[in-house]
């Protein structure tokens, strides 16, 4: 009996077999990316630069540029390409704005304010999980 309570006992205080993940789908603008959507928080502290699947504007490369093209001032004189960094999250969010090089710094400013309104992106996969990675991006304005 003492055996039996003991087994129930452990059975009981240790974590059952629980789903640390669900399978996610994100949908923007009639365009969709599914991955799994890991749960367990220390799985979230690195940041990837090499991806099963790249992170994206939902629409992909084409309907950036006319997202760009529609929201950008044009009121800038000259011609500079923006280099920049950014983090893109498991969920799609935007952070982490950093210039790579020399742009003026009003044409940073609109690159990001230009980013910021783009909303929420498609996350990187790795190994099927929604995973925060990292994008380089040029910008000409």
């Amino acid at each position: 009996m003492k055996k039996t309570l003991f087994i129930l006992f452990i059975g009981c205080s240790t974590p059952g077999i629980s789903q640390e993940y669900k399978d996610t789908v994100f949908t923007a603008g009639g365009h969709s990316c599914s991955c799994r959507y890991n749960f367990n928080e220390k799985d979230d502290n690195g940041i990837f630069d090499r991806n099963a699947k790249d992170p994206s504007f939902p629409g992909g490369e084409e309907e950036w540029n006319r997202f760009v093209k529609k929201n950008i001032d044009k009121s800038f004189k000259g011609k500079h390409t923006v280099e920049i960094k950014f983090i893109v999250d498991k969920n799609g969010d935007l952070s982490g704005f950093t210039v790579i090089n020399s742009a003026p710094a009003q044409k940073y400013e609109e690159v990001v304010r230009v980013l910021k309104l783009s909303g929420k992106w498609f996350p990187s996969v790795q190994k099927g999980f929604c995973v925060k990675s990292i994008v380089t991006l040029k910008v000409t304005l």
